[in-house]
């Protein structure tokens, strides 16, 4: 193969991969509007799904190691699940759908600030102990 076609298929190659993060791209391989009439558990389960590919491939293509074989195999496949993971979390947030992927809200903090001086004693319900009588 002579130089010219050789660097035709290098430079072609990295603009696919570039453009491979493209919304434009994303845009063309998933609708958007494909959402729309999904009901919350239909959306959790494209996002569920959506983000295990994604998962699946960054670990294929790290695992590669390589730009070149990752823009032929992965980054088409790459770039579609993450389309369908931002859209179905576009969806559930207009939806108000809950994918279950928020953080635990943390428990109430308990006063730690002691009572003023001179203030008198109280104990709370839990904390009260029944008497025995002997």
């Amino acid at each position: 193969m002579s130089r010219a076609i050789v660097a035709s298929i290098a430079a072609g190659l990295l603009v696919a991969g570039c453009a491979a993060d493209s919304s434009i791209i994303e845009n063309a391989l998933v609708l958007r509007s494909g959402y729309d009439p999904l009901t919350c558990p239909q959306i959790v389960a494209k996002y569920k799904a959506a983000d295990g590919e994604v998962q699946r491939l960054t670990a294929l293509m790290e695992k590669s190691g390589s730009e070149v074989a990752n823009a032929l195999a992965y980054k088409s496949e790459y770039t579609s699940a993450r389309a369908n993971k931002r859209f179905a979390e576009e969806a559930a947030a207009r939806k108000g759908c809950d994918l279950g992927n928020k953080p635990p809200a943390p428990p109430p903090a308990a006063a730690s600030v002691p009572p003023p001086a001179g203030a008198p004693l109280t104990l709370t319900p839990t904390a009260q102990t029944e008497s025995k009588k002997p």
